[in-house]
Formats: structure tokens, C-alpha cells, sequence
């Protein structure tokens, strides 16, 4: 089985995006961007209600790569502290995790993550 996704890593402003464009553009796959950094909302559950619409847009008109950018703002470093920032995180790494690898397989998806 291919793998599910791609983390691009480096320094801002050296092509991450531009790469997953032309990537997307070379095998006629639609391609989504999603920012890391704009997905948090001060309401509870729409960080994961926005990361499980995005990945059902990409299920909906695959083949698609779906670019994720500043994934390391979206994820965040894992703590045990149990402070309530930390429950988000956790809440939207586990939303991450299961749209990546659940139930309901990438089929013609992949995820591209840069940090």
C-alpha cells in the first residue's frame, strides 16, 4: 500500500507550496491547502469539524492532494500537562490520525504536510 502522505520540512519562503502545486498540476490531481495556523476556533470541536471537511473534500473530488501547511502549528508538541490548549491539540491530532489512516480509506488522496 502507497503511503497516505508527505511531510515537506524547511525553512519559509523555499517552494513547499509551489512543490505540492506542481505535483498536483503534473498528475491531474485537484489540490486543497489548508493552513494549520487558521484551523483553531475559540468554539469547541470546530478545529476537527474543519480538518474532517477538508479531508471529505478531497475524498469527494480525488484524485486530490491535500496540502496542509504550517502542520506543526496544527499539531503541536505532544505534553502531558492536561492543560486545556493541550485537549485540542490532542482532540485535533486524533482527528488527523483518523481521517489519515481510519475507517474510511484515502483513496486516490494524499496528504502533503509542511512545516
Amino acid at each position: 500500500r502507497p503511503p497516505s502522505g508527505v511531510l515537506l520540512y524547511g525553512p519559509p519562503g523555499c517552494s513547499k507550496t509551489s512543490l505540492a502545486r506542481a505535483a498536483a498540476g503534473s498528475t491531474a490531481a485537484t489540490f486543497l491547502h489548508l493552513s494549520g495556523a487558521e484551523i483553531y476556533s475559540p468554539y469547541v470541536g470546530e478545529a476537527e469539524r474543519a480538518l474532517r471537511e477538508f479531508f471529505a473534500r478531497g475524498r469527494a473530488c480525488a484524485p486530490a492532494i491535500l496540502f496542509l501547511d504550517e502542520i506543526d502549528a496544527l499539531i503541536g508538541k505532544r505534553d502531558s500537562n492536561g492543560s486545556g490548549a493541550d485537549a485540542v491539540q490532542l482532540r485535533v491530532l486524533s482527528t488527523l490520525l483518523n481521517e489519515m489512516d481510519g475507517v474510511e480509506p484515502l483513496s486516490q488522496v494524499v496528504l502533503v504536510g509542511a512545516t
